[in-house]
């Protein structure tokens, strides 16, 4: 398992994102494709330790998080208790799931959507996405950048060193040829974990399907129900995907017609 069965790591070598100003774009974009009043609930899916879920609860939104991991579960449950808000965490799989009630906004960060490696997958994640949906909801995946697999220089930061609470990470991502047929890839990630001069490595492997623009958007008008309303190349409200040199991610903002 590497990196997922060790939560407090994971939090910790990907604290270098921006999340409060992410979930500003994610409320951004919710208001600007959905219903006119601010959403009530949220559905993180895939959330790891739920930094956005947790980060939405803040702010006063119902949020829930759901992840397959037991370990992940349970860090985003201490998590949230440390940070005073209130989560509901559910140990569920992306693919297909089921709630009693339905949301305003779902998200699907860090290109955990690269978990559904065929088109069968994708298309039953966007139908159980669209069923939990209220009318008008939004729905935002996050995804790489087609760029960083199809050629061209990377758009993706692949090594950094992050540090708290005594320890010291330097992550290196390196992204694994990808097979042409089934657009898997192999990836791996490193990490030197460097506690007051004591230093181990954490290593992973992850088998991440390449999903491109117009594979998306097909997947979406299978899955029915919803519709592809904008695109992005970053977290900037009103960046464009476009392939520019700006963008780094594309991210699908997809809403429940």
């Amino acid at each position: 398992m590497g990196i997922y069965a060790d939560p407090a790591l994971y939090e910790l070598a990907f604290s270098v994102r921006e999340v409060p100003a992410e979930v500003d774009a994610l409320l951004a974009w919710r208001e600007r494709a959905g219903p006119a009043r601010p959403p009530a609930a949220a559905l993180e899916l895939a959330a790891g330790p739920a930094a956005h879920a947790i980060e939405l609860a803040r702010r006063g939104v119902n949020a829930t998080a759901l992840d397959i991991s037991a370990a992940m579960c349970a860090h985003a449950r201490r998590r949230a208790r440390q940070e005073g808000v209130t989560l509901e965490v559910a140990r569920a799989d992306m693919t297909s799931f089921d709630f009693p009630r339905r949301f305003d906004l779902a998200l699907c960060m860090c290109d955990s959507a690269g978990h559904l490696h065929d088109l069968e997958q994708m298309v039953v994640h966007l139908r159980s996405v669209a069923a939990h949906l209220v009318p008008g909801g939004v729905y935002v995946m996050e995804m790489a950048h087609p760029a960083d697999f199809l050629g061209g220089p990377a758009r993706t930061q692949d090594r950094w060193r992050v540090s708290g609470e005594g320890v010291r990470l330097d992550v290196r991502w390196t992204g694994g040829p990808v097979d042409p047929i089934t657009q898997i890839g192999d990836d791996r990630i490193r990490i030197l974990v460097d506690r007051d001069g004591r230093r181990r490595v954490v290593a992973g492997r992850l088998r991440l399907r390449r999903w491109t623009a117009v594979e998306v958007e097909a997947a979406v008008r299978l899955a029915g129900g919803l519709e592809l309303v904008e695109r992005h190349g970053s977290f900037e409200p009103d960046s464009a995907f476009e392939g520019g040199a700006g963008e780094w991610r594309m991210i699908s903002v997809i809403r429940r017609s």
